[in-house]
């Protein structure tokens, strides 16, 4: 679909934007408590925004600054611009040489992360953080728990999820 000829087909910015039902915001808050059992939620209302591509989608509540990302409809993680579940997230800090890959989308490698900050299991989700202003640039799944990852010198540590550039990211700008 063309918005007047000036957005190309499959721009992340075309969204489709509707609430959520009571039965679906009750299965998204239940993953919120997965993700984030501190939280506080206070929500009433949980709009969903798909993009036209791939199964992606945000779930957010402007009030309450939560924004989610969906993939492939089953996996949830904060977006960079949500200010609700992203701080109370683990994290890894990256140099600054893994920077550029990881805005880039590729998956973070352990040789690059500087340190980890919480505890965290295989799955889990992570916030990748660069060293030198400590700002999150990426949101990943952990592919092995920390107890694990600390000690190793190689391999990937976190699949990239979301990071500062892509789909997710330049969606928002629409909602």
């Amino acid at each position: 679909m063309q918005l007047l000829g000036l957005i190309p087909k499959g721009d992340p910015r075309v969204l489709r934007t509707y609430n959520l039902s009571k039965s679906n915001r009750e299965e998204v808050v239940a993953k919120i408590r997965e993700l984030s059992p501190d939280v506080q939620l206070k929500l009433k209302d949980l709009k969903i925004a798909e993009l036209d591509e791939q199964d992606l989608a945000i779930i957010f509540e402007p009030e309450e600054r939560l924004y989610l990302g969906r993939k492939k409809g089953t996996i949830y993680f904060p977006l960079l611009k949500d200010e609700m579940m992203l701080p109370a997230m683990p994290f890894a800090i990256v140099d600054m040489g893994a920077v550029k890959f990881v805005v880039n989308g590729a998956n973070v490698m352990r040789p690059g992360i500087v340190s980890f900050t919480g505890d965290f299991k295989k799955g889990d989700i992570v916030v990748v953080r660069e060293a030198s202003h400590q700002k999150a640039i990426a949101v990943g799944r952990a592919i092995d728990a920390r107890s694990i990852l600390e000690p190793m010198k190689k391999g990937p540590a976190v699949e990239n999820l979301h990071w500062v550039g892509d789909k997710f990211w330049e969606a928002l700008k629409s909602v």
